[in-house]
């Protein structure tokens, strides 16, 4: 019986002084009890309970590319001649030539052809033609516009004359590449070179994989980024460019790390475009079932503050970048929360943490005991 009332009295004790033993029994994070009621603890944090619902308006939000899209969008370019362009001018007289005898040469055709020099557009809008002088005023206008005007000034000077301009360079109408590209330079834009596509295939195509490559547009200080993914699989997002956007390829490499009761604890690199929460479960070996509290799945994010706002969340505190440390949490002990895991995506920096199921620790408890008790009944049989 002493045996007995000394078991009886260590378990006392052991139970007791359970809270403080919790300190010394291994344990890979914080329990779920202890992670919803952190906005408790600090007013900064703020935890969301997630439903397929409200992660379908998170996902929305994502990124807003769709909704800043329309400040981006614009009719297709259609160059006019401005200053520093280049001009290719032809002249054809019917024969016999009159004006351009002696500098005319004889096409198949039967006429006379004159090439004037190629003509820059001066800074006050002006080229200069032979035998019409600095008369041509060609600034804002269409290279057949410049065609009838030129012939106008020949009219009584040249035999029956007919003129043919050409734009060989487009020096006003450009925007500027460079980044992850075969070619980071100016590229002009033409009547067939107005797209995003078209502007990329024209700086040599990117140098980093499609599906990790982030395209950035700056247009007079506004700014927006569109996977390229998306750009080449929906042509909404392939928009016309104007002169003097500043496009940025860029090679993005996202992380999200996996932590405590996951199939594996590491960092998944995602695509550009980002991934769903139920396709970054898979890659890290989705739950431990012999450990993980399936109403323990976290995502740590410092989410913005307008996310919050669009998606009618009232966050306990600010930061000061403007971000608010969030907590989402996801009871995966309910059928819809797969739904859930379907609409929420993943960000960049990005933790989620698997709670460990209570049970663990008891056990983990029961081994301690076991310990403990397993010498004293060796010594006592060892006594009889």
């Amino acid at each position: 019986m002493d045996i007995v009332r000394k078991m009886a009295f260590l378990i006392t004790i052991i139970f007791l002084f359970l809270p403080a033993c919790s300190y010394f029994i291994p344990q890979s994070g914080p329990t779920t009890a202890t992670i919803m009621q952190a906005e408790q603890a600090d007013n900064n944090i703020t935890v969301v309970k997630l439903t397929p619902a409200l992660a379908m308006v998170l996902g929305n939000t994502k990124d807003n590319i769709k909704e800043r899209l329309n400040l981006f969008k614009t009719e297709k370019y259609s160059p006019s001649i401005d200053k520093g362009d280049v001009l290719q001018i032809v002249i054809y007289e019917s024969p016999p030539p009159v004006l351009y005898a002696e500098s005319s040469t004889l096409t198949s055709g039967g006429v006379f052809a004159f090439s004037v020099p190629p003509q820059i557009v001066d800074d006050f809008g002006y080229i200069n033609v032979p035998f019409v002088g600095r008369v041509v005023y060609v600034k804002g206008k269409k290279p057949h516009e410049i065609a009838r005007e030129i012939e106008k000034n020949l009219k009584d000077k040249a035999n029956n004359p007919q003129v043919l301009v050409q734009i060989a360079d487009f020096a006003s109408s450009y925007v500027t590449v460079f980044g992850h590209v075969a070619q980071s330079r100016k590229i002009a834009l033409t009547y067939t070179n107005t797209t995003l596509l078209d502007v990329l295939a024209s700086a040599g195509g990117v140098t980093s994989p499609v599906n990790k490559t982030i395209i950035q547009i700056d247009r007079q200080g506004n700014k927006i980024s569109i996977p390229l993914e998306d750009i080449i699989k929906n042509p909404e997002y392939n928009i016309n460019v104007k002169p003097g956007d500043i496009i940025t390829v860029s090679f993005k490499t996202q992380l999200a790390t996996f932590l405590g009761a996951s199939g594996r604890n590491e960092e998944i690199e995602f695509e550009a475009k980002g991934i769903t929460l139920s396709q970054g479960l898979g890659r890290a070996g989705g739950l431990q079932d012999d450990r993980a509290h399936a109403k323990g799945l976290f995502i740590f994010r410092f989410e913005e503050k307008n996310v919050h706002e669009k998606a009618g969340l009232k966050p306990s505190g600010v930061a000061q970048d403007g971000k608010v440390p969030t907590i989402y949490n996801i009871d995966m002990s309910d059928a819809e929360s797969l739904f859930t895991l379907k609409n929420f995506y993943l960000k960049d920096g990005d933790i989620v943490y698997v709670a460990t199921a209570p049970l663990i620790q008891y056990q983990k408890f029961l081994q301690l005991i076991n310990a403990t008790i397993s010498p004293i009944f060796m010594i006592e049989r060892i006594g009889r």
